[in-house]
């Protein structure tokens, strides 16, 4: 009975198993190719995310969320600042009357935000992002950076204005023949 069942296990132990029976694949080859996505999307040069609202603290804490939203998208953040704020004056008067119940004074403040090589495909999810987690009393504006978004930042010195119209004043040979230059 020995002799039977190790004849029988070398009859189960000879039969091959799959393993055995597949092809040896040189395990160089079992990885798959990196797939490269060579498709190029229009990019937008610069743009411009304009933040405005009457609240500060609100505007503030948006603008920078915007700027680590843009991290997060591997945007290229230019520059980020403010524009000194607008203060408006508004009257309400008494019902069928010119008589002034209320006057408020109110400071509309804004936020600049400059962004650089923006793919097209980008933009759309990220500006529905931002539209989604907008502050109440927040406006947002998403355009293209204009040299006017850059020139509004500054504060024009009127006293500088006025001594180069005067100096412009003094080429015209009328006045300098008036003065006695000429």
């Amino acid at each position: 009975m020995l002799s039977a069942r190790s004849c029988m296990t070398k009859q189960i132990r000879s039969f091959a198993s799959l393993r055995d029976k597949a092809i040896k694949i040189d395990p160089k080859y079992l990885r798959q190719p990196e797939i490269k996505d060579h498709r190029k999307y229009p990019e937008y040069p610069q743009i411009s995310v304009i933040l405005q609202g009457y609240d500060y603290a609100p505007l503030e804490l948006f603008q920078s969320y915007v700027h680590r939203i843009s991290g997060r998208f591997k945007f290229n953040v230019v520059e980020s600042y403010a524009v000194p704020g607008k203060r408006e004056r508004i009257v309400l008067y008494k019902p069928n009357s010119s008589v002034i119940d209320k006057e408020y004074l109110l400071t509309l403040y804004q936020r600049i935000i400059r962004i650089e090589n923006i793919p097209s495909v980008k933009l759309q999810l990220f500006a529905q992002i931002l539209r989604t987690h907008i502050p109440i009393g927040v406006d947002i504006t998403i355009k293209d950076f204009t040299k006017e978004d850059d020139n509004c930042r500054y504060i024009p010195d009127l006293l500088l204005k006025e001594k180069q119209d005067e100096l412009k004043m003094l080429d015209d040979p009328i006045i300098r023949k008036n003065l006695g230059w000429e």
